[in-house]
């Protein structure tokens, strides 16, 4: 296997990995920004027979810090044959996949500091086998993440550049009016990004793919460990104030849910003796 390591100036070697693309990027980003976007586009070249899969953090927290940009993210859905957008919150990981060719772990978000000015570091990876093992690894981990569409992003971004109009000013010559406007525009970017999450079909969906995620990783577990590692990977989904009648948290009852529905199809199995215990079948 060949490793490459990469450090600053880091944009070169970001550029001629992504200049060798052919057909599919797979990458993992918390941040994204329109300058580092822009930097790969122009890097790709023709982009419209390529496809992209891209993992991120859309959080209302990271599009009000102005860290991850709704506008960068809807220029891929412009840019490219096929894109798949996916949110993952506690999402760390920086991984860029070119064709199963080329794979690049790093520090380095997709953002203008990550590709150009912070002081970055990585290694680029050419083993076929390798490769297709970590670019499994992010697909594992978007399967337990949320898709966004464009129309949905397109809403998110509409909201997103009343934030920006106000960042641009200095803090110091913001007035009450841009303080209560960024306020009230985080309440609505709030609103909107929990929406997904509270549709039934998503939740039991990503509550599933948790579990076996989980089950994958750790071969067995009770069900209290599993609730309390559901919940440490989707706090999001997992707020404990909302019960019901009888005083059961109502992620939980949603969590079992998703388990019988693996074990009516044969994906889960209780352990033997241990009927608490659960394994992959």
């Amino acid at each position: 296997m060949s490793v490459k390591l990469l450090k600053s100036p880091f944009e070169s070697e970001f550029r001629s990995v992504f200049n060798q693309a052919k057909s599919e990027i797979v990458f993992s980003s918390p941040y994204i920004n329109d300058a580092g976007v822009s930097i790969m586009l122009n890097s790709i070249g023709n982009t419209a027979n390529k496809s992209i899969q891209v993992l991120t953090n859309l959080s209302v927290r990271n599009i009000v810090d102005n860290v991850t940009q709704p506008s960068a993210i809807l220029k891929m859905y412009d840019s490219f044959k096929a894109t798949t957008i996916t949110s993952l919150a506690k999402l760390h990981a920086k991984i860029y996949i070119i064709d199963e060719l080329f794979a690049v772990i790093t520090s380095a978000n997709l953002t203008y500091g990550g590709i150009k000015s912070n002081f970055e570091y990585g290694v680029l990876i050419d083993d076929k086998k390798t490769i297709k093992t970590v670019k499994q690894d992010v697909l594992d981990y978007a399967s337990l993440g949320l898709v966004f569409d464009k129309d949905f992003l397109s809403k998110i971004f509409q909201e997103s550049q009343k934030i920006e109009k106000v960042q641009e000013k200095q803090i110091k010559h913001r007035t009450d009016t841009d303080l209560k406007l960024l306020l009230e525009q985080q309440q609505k970017i709030d609103i909107l990004l929990v929406k997904p999450y509270e549709n039934k079909e998503a939740r039991h969906s990503v509550f599933a793919k948790t579990i076996q995620y989980l089950l994958e990783k750790n071969k067995q577990l009770t069900t209290e460990e599993i609730y309390q590692l559901v919940q440490d990977i989707h706090p999001e989904m997992c707020d404990d104030n909302f019960k019901y009648k009888n005083g059961e948290k109502k992620w939980k009852i949603e969590v079992r849910q998703a388990r019988f529905f693996l074990q009516r199809k044969g994906l889960v199995t209780q352990v033997p003796h241990q009927p608490h215990n659960w394994t992959l079948s």
